[in-house]
This record gives structure tokens, sequence and C-alpha cells, in this order.
């Protein structure tokens, strides 16, 4: 295995403002705006300490230490995300391990979590729900969280997240359900689901050229695109196993989409028949983001 190592210069000195403003600076190739932010980030990860806790002892920076911060800060100006370089994002209160093979936590999708959750609030045992397209499995396990006593699953195609989303669970000590499996050939489960959501790929592929480099040359496209002349595939496919089975009556269905695509998505629901209670959640810059609705006694 190829130990990385970073490359000088080096601080003057190794106290915590002399490291500060050199971390800075080499962060030469990441937005101005970010670099600060990007630094502090580092220095409280590799030093396992808040700023305040360094100053008050005094922490004089070693040199292992340095040169991991060395190396991220090459990485980092190299233009990988964050959080694949820390390999760890905060989501709802949960620390999670993120790789290349899934998708960087948002906070939209905590939103979703939250939403789902508050329908309801009194879950109880026997109460079952499901991630559909789980990646680092980050809903599903602030679902189960949140609803201790509910039964939780994630499915997703990748078995490459499905093994993040385990290591995971085990990480949080969260007793969820993960599974390799398909959306659109995916058998019905013997007991419909009390709530199903999902956060599916939602950006059409002639949007790529518009995104930044650090989504689209590390986040996993599959993830992420759907073809120009399929935008809403996959909530057509949610929507058509949440009929056939998949979700009970009176089950919850939420969804986050493209913030151009949630009137479409929530006209499907509300035409497509077997649904009540549809309605659009805006995230908290006021786009349209989520979709929920409810499954109708047959």
């Amino acid at each position: 295995m190829t130990v990385l190592r970073g490359q000088g210069p080096w601080p003057k000195t190794n106290a915590e403002s002399a490291v500060f403003g050199w971390m800075s600076q080499r962060l030469d190739q990441v937005e101005p705006s970010e670099r600060e932010g990007m630094a502090r980030w580092l220095l409280e990860h590799v030093s396992g300490k808040s700023r305040g806790a360094r100053m008050a002892e005094d922490m004089k920076w070693g040199e292992s230490q340095l040169d991991r911060l060395a190396v991220f800060a090459e990485r980092l100006n190299a233009g990988e995300p964050l959080q694949y370089v820390l390999g760890e994002s905060w989501f709802d209160g949960l620390c999670l391990n993120v790789t290349p093979a899934v998708l960087i936590p948002r906070p939209e999708s905590e939103e979703l979590v939250a939403a789902m959750a508050r329908k309801v609030p009194t879950a109880a045992d026997g109460f079952t729900a499901l991630d559909w397209c789980t990646g680092s499995g980050c809903m599903a396990l602030a679902l189960k969280a949140r609803l201790p006593r509910a039964e939780v699953h994630g499915h997703d195609i990748s078995s490459e997240a499905i093994e993040v989303a385990r290591g995971n669970a085990d990480r949080c000590d969260q007793n969820v359900h993960f599974r390799v499996m398909d959306l659109f050939s995916a058998s019905l489960p013997d007991r419909p689901f009390d709530l199903v959501m999902s956060n599916p790929p939602y950006i059409p592929d002639a949007e790529r050229g518009s995104m930044h480099e650090r989504v689209t040359g590390h986040e996993p496209g599959l993830a992420l695109f759907v073809p120009d002349d399929h935008p809403l595939m996959f909530y057509q496919a949610l929507e058509r196993w949440c009929k056939d089975g998949g979700l009970k009556a009176e089950g919850w269905l939420g969804m986050e989409c493209h913030t151009r695509r949630a009137e479409e998505v929530a006209s499907m629901l509300a035409s497509s028949g077997g649904w009540k209670d549809v309605e659009i959640l805006e995230d908290l810059q006021g786009l349209p983001r989520h979709v929920v609705a409810r499954r109708s006694l047959p």
C-alpha cells in the first residue's frame, strides 16, 4: 500500500496561528471563499480537538499531523470533495463514512427525513420503512435514529454503496437492513411497507456541464443523472412499485426532487389515482424540493 507523504513548504513554527495561516495559504486552488473554512475543518479533524481546546492548551502541531494536513491540501487542490478527503460526513447528527461509491449527504435530504418522521411520530413496534436508492444509508439511518422502534430497510442497485451503508449501520450502532436491489426489476415485499422514501437520481444529463467539477468528477454519476428524455423515470418506477404492493394503504411516500420537476412529480401522483394528501415541500432556501403523498384506501 502506497502511503502519500506531504511536501513543503512547511509552516515557520508549529504553533496554532502559524499552522492555520499555512494551511489556508496551501489551499490556493480552492475557491477563496471556502479556504479558511476548509482549513478550520481540517485542523479540527486531524487534531481531534476544537480550536478553543487547542488554544487553551497551547497545542504544538506534530510532524505527522503537518504531513497529513499537507496531503489533504493537495487532494483538495486537485478538486476532491472535502468529505471524501476526510472519509466522513455529518448527516442529521450522525457521523457517516463516505467514499466515491456514494453521494455526499446533503442537508436537503435531512429535511425529507424530518418531514417523513413527523408523519409517523408515534411509530410503534411493527412499523416498517424503506429507503430506495439509499447510497450511504444516510436517510435510512437518520430515520431509524428518529424512530427507534421502527424496522427500517435500505435498497440500492450498487453493491459498493450497500457495503458503505452496512458499515455506517455498524458505525452508528443502528439496526437497519440494507440490500442490493434494482428498483426497475424489484420484487414486492411479503408485507407492504408503512413508509417509503427516496432521494433518487434526478439530474438530466444535459446539466452536467453546468455543475461543479467537484461533483461531476468525483461523485457517482449512477446516483446523480437520468436521461434527458426520461427525467422522471425513477419517480414513475417508485410510484408503480408502491401501488403494486410495496406501500400499504394509508402509507406515506416521500421523494426528493429536482426543484424544476417537483410540480411534475406532484402532478404525476395526483393524476394517476390512488394517492391523496399530495404536497410539495420547500427546502430551507424556499425551493420546491420534496413531494410527499399518502396511498388512498382501495
